[in-house]
């Protein structure tokens, strides 16, 4: 009898354990068997689903190094096991103080905190541990001369120790690898753009698409540098569909004018998916099924047409893919080449997937600029937990109201190597100062052998100041006194965009009705006279015919001149013609010239 209760007792225990640690697992089974079964074809469905467990469960496809919350479960169902224990004891009336009961409380107990222990540690180290994985590939570059270490760098230096003096001079003193490298600040000489992002935007949402559902995917807007037919900079854009439209193609501004051209997939380069597609027009599941252990962000999106004459060129749509890679109990995101797609006779999307890329391989950038963004937002680890917690180490995108749509990641290319380079300027973390204390430089046109060096050039104590919202305060008041116009400055206002280009030199684009007319170049520490730039020319309506590209005319002035004041109108504005046929450059002179003469006119 007593046996038999016994046999009672563990076969109840037995099952109720079952139902406790198995309820987890069948229901993360019949969810996956929902989605790839019920909504079969859906590849989004699939990859997202082993991607989501893959990062808060099973980092490395199993229980070695697995995430907090798989411990935390690992716990939760011990915990449980303690109740099993005890029913088994009572039922069987051995009592908790034979040693077979104990052993086994003993057992459970132990599990349930080293489950607990595991977890901690993970979780106390999963934010530090990304921050290990970006430091890897992250050199401090500290100035030589001046007159000490900049404040903004002294966290990582002032507890360093000597490095192998190739890569490292010093190295940092945390359990986070830090690299510091005492060099000069390179003399920055990039191509400057001739328009801002917001007209970029303004031009190509406005002018392309000639097919109903066509929409521009936003966020693959891409400056490309030297794609133009002059060598040039273009700026282009995926012409995506919707629904049951597939995409139409790639759209290319040259950035002088609003004349928009545009490649389209057709003839034996057809293409029938879309980003923005359902059901079997669905460009995004397509790539799931097909590539599922790689991920994209929108912004890693960009075209370009491959050929002389844009209007015959075949499109190409290039995505900068990365891999969600284990490291220790947790995920980071790793670039893994690029997707390069293409059109065919049958209009089935041709896929390559090129895990490396050289430069020159593709006219644009092939690292993902969102990994870069990673890259960036984990610097502020490289002096600990101490210095970032304690003493906010770290740099941050600027948050001046000009640049507010387009704060960094600014894709140039330099004019030394002539390579690809995301540039951005960078200002103190937690801080309500607009100084710019560091630029972050990593080279966009090489991928394939895990993270590229992120370079983070700070800048001297003792260097020139440069705050970008003195810079744009600048920029409007010479504005004003060049052409008698007041601008604004800021995401709304005239004022778009301020960029590096150069040594010490920033580019401000001044945009009306979401055209570039002018651009401003000043040096940072106010020793050179400003450059205004008027890009002049009629402006062609949607559909009509293009007017031939705008021809820049520079004032340049000599150092420590006064620039002369305009005397009249812009050449070629007839003040006594109809008014609409004025760009809105020659209506704003004319004004300014009346008023002048007005003035003139009236008594002291």
């Amino acid at each position: 009898m007593a046996r038999t209760r016994v046999r009672g007792a563990l076969r109840d225990a037995l099952l109720g354990l079952a139902a406790w640690w198995l309820w987890m697992p069948l229901l993360a089974v019949l969810t996956w068997l929902v989605k790839h079964v019920v909504f079969g074809g859906f590849g989004q469905q699939d990859q997202s689903y082993a991607l989501l467990i893959g990062r808060q469960f099973f980092p490395h496809g199993g229980p070695l190094d697995a995430a907090p919350l798989f411990w935390f479960w690992l716990a939760v169902g011990f915990a449980g096991s303690m109740f099993a224990v005890r029913y088994v004891v009572e039922e069987s009336g051995a009592g908790h103080r034979d040693w077979r009961a104990r052993a086994a409380t003993a057992v459970v107990v132990l599990a349930v905190l080293g489950s607990l222990v595991r977890a901690g540690t993970g979780l106390w180290d999963d934010d530090k541990d990304a921050g290990r994985y970006y430091a890897r590939a992250t050199v401090l570059d500290v100035p030589a001369g001046g007159a000490a270490t900049p404040r903004s760098v002294l966290p990582v230096t002032e507890h360093g120790r000597p490095g192998d003096g190739t890569r490292c001079d010093l190295v940092g003193g945390s359990d986070v690898p830090a690299c510091v490298k005492t060099a000069p600040m390179p003399d920055f000489d990039f191509e400057a753009r001739t328009a801002s992002y917001a007209a970029a935007t303004k031009a190509l949402t406005d002018s392309a698409g000639l097919t109903s559902g066509v929409r521009l995917l936003g966020h693959s807007l891409h400056y490309l540098p030297g794609a133009g037919a002059n060598g040039s900079g273009v700026w282009t854009a995926v012409l995506d569909g919707s629904g049951e439209q597939p995409m139409e193609g790639v759209a290319v501004w040259n950035g002088g004018s609003n004349s928009v051209e545009s490649c389209a997939f057709r003839g034996d380069h057809a293409f029938d998916r879309a980003f923005g597609g359902t059901g079997a027009v669905s460009l995004r599941n397509l790539l799931a099924e097909r590539f599922p252990d790689l991920v994209y962000s929108d912004q890693d999106v960009w075209g370009y047409c491959d050929g002389p004459d844009v209007r015959t060129a075949r499109p190409v749509v290039v995505i900068s893919v990365a891999r969600q890679t284990a490291w220790k109990q947790r995920t980071v995101l790793a670039p893994a080449g690029v997707l390069v797609l293409k059109g065919s006779a049958d209009g089935r999307p041709d896929l390559d997937h090129r895990p490396t890329a050289s430069p020159g391989d593709l006219p644009g950038a092939v690292y993902p600029a969102s990994v870069v963004r990673s890259q960036i937002h984990e610097v502020r680890w490289l002096g600990g937990r101490g210095a970032k917690d304690d003493r906010n180490f770290g740099y941050d995108h600027t948050s001046a109201a000009a640049n507010a749509a387009n704060p960094g990641e600014f894709l140039l290319r330099s004019k030394a190597d002539g390579h690809l380079y995301y540039v951005t300027p960078l200002v103190p973390r937690e801080s309500s100062s607009q100084l710019v204390v560091a630029f972050a430089v990593l080279q966009a046109d090489r991928v394939g052998d895990g993270l590229n060096d992120l370079h983070v050039y700070v800048r001297a104590d003792d260097a020139p100041s440069v705050n970008l919202d003195v810079l744009a305060s600048r920029m409007v008041s010479y504005m004003a006194q060049q052409t008698s116009i007041t601008i604004s400055a800021g995401e709304n206002g005239a004022l778009q965009e301020i960029i590096p280009f150069g040594h010490d030199r920033w580019r401000g684009f001044v945009d009306f009705n979401g055209q570039t007319q002018d651009y401003i170049d000043l040096s940072g520490d106010a020793t050179v006279t400003p450059n205004l730039v008027s890009l002049q020319g009629p402006i062609a309506p949607p559909g009509g015919r293009p007017q031939p590209e705008p021809t820049a005319t520079p004032a340049p002035q000599p150092t420590g001149t006064a620039a002369p004041q305009p005397t009249g109108p812009a050449a070629g504005a007839d003040c006594g013609g109809d008014p609409a046929r004025l760009s809105d450059r020659q209506l704003a002179d004319c004004i300014a010239a009346l008023t002048s003469a007005l003035q003139g006119r009236l008594p002291s």
